[in-house]
C-alpha cells in the first residue's frame, strides 16, 4: 500500500470511529437532538479556546470532562491525563467559523473550522482546518468530552 493510500485509510478510519462514537453518545441522550445556534455553541467553544491559549494545564483541566479524548489527523490520540502533559503551544487564540451544532439540554456536538497557529507535539499547525467537538453540560458550564482535530500535522 502506498503512503498516500495509507494516510487516506488512516484518516478515513479515524473519521468513521469518531463519528460512530459521537453518534453513540448522541443516541444515548434522552431528548431528540435540536439545532443549536452558533452563538450558543460559542458558550462551549470559547471557554475551551480561552483555556488552551493559556498553555496552563490547571486552566485547561477545568474545561475537560473526566472522559475526555482527542483524536488527531495522524491517528494519534490522548486521554485527559496524557493530553494535559502535551498541550499544544498556541501563538494566537484560535478563531472559529462555519459553526454547525446540534444537541440536547446536556450534550452538544459542534463541527466547525478553526483558524489557528500552534505547535502540536513539535509539529506546526497553521491555517484553517476542520474540527469536531463533543461537549456535555456540567451544571451551568460545558465540558469537552471528545475532540477530533483534522489539521494536518507537518
Amino acid at each position: 500500500m502506498t503512503r498516500d493510500r495509507q494516510h487516506t485509510s488512516t484518516r478515513r478510519d479515524f473519521t468513521i470511529i469518531a463519528l460512530a462514537g459521537i453518534s453513540a453518545l448522541a443516541a444515548g441522550a434522552a431528548d431528540a437532538a435540536e439545532p443549536i445556534s452558533p452563538e450558543e455553541a460559542l458558550k462551549a467553544l470559547d471557554p475551551w479556546a480561552d483555556a488552551i491559549v493559556t498553555g496552563d494545564p490547571a486552566v485547561v483541566e477545568k474545561v475537560l470532562a473526566p472522559e475526555f479524548q482527542i483524536l488527531r489527523s495522524d491517528g494519534s490520540g490522548h486521554d485527559k491525563t496524557s493530553y494535559l502533559k502535551l498541550l499544544p503551544k498556541q501563538r494566537v487564540r484560535s478563531q472559529y467559523s462555519d459553526i454547525i451544532a446540534t444537541g440536547t439540554d446536556n450534550v452538544m456536538v459542534v463541527r466547525y473550522n478553526i483558524d489557528t497557529d500552534q505547535t502540536i507535539e513539535g509539529k506546526e499547525v497553521k491555517g484553517i482546518s476542520p474540527r469536531l467537538s463533543v461537549f456535555r453540560r456540567d451544571g451551568d458550564r460545558w465540558l469537552i468530552s471528545a475532540h477530533a482535530n483534522f489539521a494536518p500535522l507537518k
